[in-house]
């Protein structure tokens, strides 16, 4: 029996934890902002605008320590922070970037 196979359990458990840890980093983040541009304040309807799907994706992958997270929050203080609607309406020039 291989490593993997013994504690095949265990290491998907820890896995999903350490997931969620990282995006719970991240709602932690947005939790005390709201849209610059409407002023939504929930949550789970906040996005950075432009880099949003690039933040969440390396957000998922990199640890929680401070050194993995550099990247992440370079490239989140160059982003605003938008609700799902403006953001919508930014990519398609409805709204100006100011």
């Amino acid at each position: 029996m291989t490593f993997y196979n013994k504690y095949k359990d265990t290491i998907k458990k820890v896995s999903k934890q350490h997931y969620n840890k990282r995006i719970i980093w991240l709602n932690e983040f947005l939790a005390p902002h709201s849209c610059m541009y409407c002023g939504e304040s929930e949550t789970m309807c906040l996005k950075f605008f432009p880099n949003d799907k690039q933040i969440r994706s390396v957000s998922k992958r990199k640890g929680l320590n401070e050194n993995s997270r550099k990247e992440i929050i370079k490239l989140m203080s160059s982003s605003k922070i938008v609700c799902s609607n403006c953001y919508i309406k930014l990519e398609n020039d409805v709204i100006d970037i100011m």
